[in-house]
C-alpha cells in the first residue's frame, strides 16, 4: 500500500503529489495573468478591471470572452502580431482552461493502491466527464501550460515590441 501521509496534518496527502498539483495551478495562473497582459495592451485598464473587478470576480472564463472580443473587435493592420496568432492562442486558452477546471474543482479520493489522488466526475456531455488525476496526467497538463506559456508569452513580447 502506498499511503504518504503529510506529516503535519491528519487528512491524507501525498506532499509530491501535492506539490505537483501546486504547481499546475502556480504555471495557469501565471499562463492566465500573460493573456490578461495581452488582453491589457488592447484594452486600456483591463489589469485593474482583473485585479479589482466592479461587480463580481473575473473567472478564467471571463478573461477568455474577454480575449475574443478583442480578437472579434480588432483588425491589427499596423501590429505584428496576426489576428490567426492570437486566435490560436485564445484557443489554447480556452482548451487549457477546461483541464484546469477538471483538476481544481476535483475531489479527493483513495486510489485502488491506497495513494491520494483527485478524481473529477461531471456530466458525460462534457469533456473529462471522469478524469483521474494520477501524477503522470497532472504532469502532462503541466507540460501542456507551460507550452502554451511560452507561444502566449511570445506573442505578448511581439505586442511589446511595437508599442
Amino acid at each position: 500500500m502506498n499511503v504518504n501521509h503529510h506529516t503535519t496534518t491528519a487528512i491524507p496527502v501525498d506532499d509530491k503529489y501535492a506539490a505537483i498539483l501546486g504547481k499546475a495551478v502556480y504555471i495557469f495562473a501565471y499562463y492566465e495573468w500573460t493573456i490578461i497582459y495581452i488582453i491589457a495592451f488592447y484594452e486600456s485598464g483591463f489589469v485593474a478591471q482583473y485585479s479589482r473587478p466592479s461587480k463580481s470576480p473575473l473567472t478564467s472564463g471571463a478573461v477568455n470572452q474577454k480575449l475574443k472580443e478583442i480578437i472579434n473587435g480588432f483588425d491589427f493592420p499596423e501590429s505584428n502580431v496576426t489576428k490567426a496568432e492570437i486566435e490560436l492562442c485564445q484557443q489554447e486558452f480556452e482548451s487549457l482552461i477546461a483541464k484546469r477546471n477538471a483538476l481544481i474543482h476535483a475531489h479527493p479520493a483513495t486510489d485502488i493502491d491506497g495513494s491520494q489522488i483527485l478524481v473529477y466526475q461531471t456530466k458525460p456531455s462534457k469533456p473529462f466527464s471522469d478524469m483521474v488525476w494520477k501524477e503522470s496526467e497532472i504532469n502532462e497538463i503541466i507540460k501542456e501550460i507551460d507550452n502554451a506559456g511560452v507561444k502566449a508569452s511570445a506573442i505578448l513580447n511581439q505586442i511589446r515590441r511595437r508599442s
